[in-house]
């Protein structure tokens, strides 16, 4: 491989790293912006039960608060769709017992040993230039943070 076919390939990379974190940015900006939708959304609830507690008619409230709530959900059903978004840029998944990120390839999560599901397994990543613990069980590299090991779910040895 020649130089100018490094220095291209090198270049390919960067502008592909640069471009996942511009759609990462994109995608977290509009989770912040589904947050402060949510957050005004329970402010107008509670001026809606306040309201209907100052006209002593709480009922009124029921149903503008119920509205709100469906609104509530919605939104936070999308920020769900934009958190797993993300997570897929950076081949991650996240534990549904402690909501805990791990790599794409691992089979418990390293926080609470919980099993992840086998379906839709990503490629491999590289582990370069990071500080890894091996997993004295099944020798698998773990992050340093890690409580368990993300391979076969054993307890990680604390240096702490």
């Amino acid at each position: 491989m020649s130089i100018f076919d490094k220095m291209k390939q090198g270049a390919a990379e960067a502008a592909k790293a640069a471009q996942q974190t511009m759609e990462t940015a994109r995608l977290k900006s509009q989770v912040a912006l589904r947050q402060r939708d949510i957050s005004r959304l329970k402010k107008e609830i509670g001026d809606a039960v306040f309201a209907a507690y100052m006209k002593d008619d709480m009922a009124a409230s029921h149903e503008a608060a119920h509205r709100l709530c469906q609104r509530i959900v919605s939104a936070q059903g999308q920020i769900d769709q934009l958190e797993q978004r993300i997570r897929a840029l950076k081949a991650l998944k996240a534990c549904a017992t402690c909501g805990r990120e791990a790599d794409h390839e691992a089979r418990y999560c390293p926080d609470c040993g919980a099993p992840f599901p086998e379906e839709g397994v990503l490629p491999a990543l590289q582990l370069e230039g990071q500080v890894h613990v091996l997993c004295g069980r099944c020798k698998a590299e773990n992050r340093l943070d890690a409580k368990r090991c993300t391979r076969c779910g054993s307890e990680l040895a604390s240096w702490q």
